[in-house]
């Protein structure tokens, strides 16, 4: 039931984004818009994954009540689409541009044209760089999810942990994860790279092969993620394996991510405020065009997130009922 309401769910999602979605290289998304209204131009990394959704509507809904225009770009991870689509937004003289996911470095050429047309950059989780004001932290969700990880593994174990180089906050992440399990001997760790697109079923595939040479009840299992869509993959193969001896660990904490711990699936997630983060990030936006000072170093901003478990998952879903829309 769970599962097809998500698919509901995620369906009509991508409805909505597509809806507010435009191709960088069609038409004319300049500042000046029909109706007078300055333009956000958007660099998403996969359109349709929960936690940049819910960072596009955080952005989105400061834009828009500050009149200005949204249009979205799905690059589908792809750099070279990334940097296309940050150039062409320059070119129309948008009043803005906010890329999701990419490291600054992965971005250089349209961070490039965007400082030629002088139009501000945010970034969600990419990193300071030339040309881009403002970004977020991803270190102290990376913290938070390996120290959830190694108080419920303890001093022994064996564990999975699906990895993602390309994704700055992936990366920022497994960073936290390596130093948490360097400090604990005792935990044997097997890395791989998941793929995208597809990383739900990459995610199935190396979990599969992983429980095949760890067999139930011959030791202290667990699983971890750099972000929660691969989960969905994870917690696939191991109810089609009937292994529930494996305790399962991500961050970001998108919607379906909560109802895994809710479910009981899941051992922990956690919650970034993704939604709040694109929100700050486009006020940040507001302020430097306010009054612009290229010169100015960039800030980063950092909100903490919030580890769920089963201990208080039903209080937070109370307390963020948004986190499961």
């Amino acid at each position: 039931m769970k599962r097809t309401a998500l698919a509901v769910i995620a369906a009509a999602a991508a409805i909505v984004l597509a809806a507010c979605s435009t191709d960088a290289g069609g038409g004319d998304a300049g500042t000046d818009t029909a109706g007078g209204s300055k333009v956000l131009g958007i660099v998403a990394y996969i359109g349709n994954n929960a936690i940049n959704q819910q960072a596009i509507r955080g952005a989105t809904q400061v834009a828009e009540d500050a009149g200005w225009e949204v249009k979205v770009t799905d690059t589908q991870g792809n750099a070279d689409q990334a940097n296309a689509a940050m150039s062409s937004y320059a070119t129309q003289g948008v009043g803005g541009i906010f890329v999701l996911v990419f490291a600054s470095s992965a971005i250089n050429a349209g961070l490039a044209a965007a400082q030629a047309a002088d139009v501000p950059v945010i970034s969600w989780g990419g990193g300071l760089a030339p040309g881009i004001i403002a970004t977020t932290s991803n270190e102290a969700v990376g913290a938070a999810s390996a120290k959830a990880l190694v108080d419920a593994m303890g001093t022994e174990g064996d564990l999975l942990a699906l990895t993602f180089h390309p994704g700055k906050l992936c990366l920022d992440h497994q960073n936290e994860f390596d130093a948490a399990v360097a400090k604990v001997p005792g935990l044997e760790v097997t890395y791989n790279e998941v793929v995208v697109p597809g990383q739900q079923q990459s995610a199935a595939n190396f979990t599969t092969s992983w429980l095949a040479s760890h067999p139930a009840g011959e030791g202290n299992y667990g699983i971890w993620t750099c972000w929660d869509e691969p989960m969905e993959g994870i917690v696939s193969a191991l109810a089609q394996a009937g292994r529930t001896d494996v305790k399962t660990f991500s961050t970001n904490g998108s919607a379906p991510g909560i109802l895994d711990v809710k479910e009981g699936v899941v051992t922990s997630v956690v919650w970034q405020p993704s939604e709040d983060e694109g929100a700050a990030l486009m006020q940040a936006l507001l302020d430097y065009t306010e009054n612009p000072d290229p010169s100015a170093e960039g800030q980063t901003i950092k909100i903490d997130g919030v580890v769920v478990d089963a201990t208080n998952v039903d209080q937070f879903i109370e307390e963020h009922p948004n986190a499961v829309k």
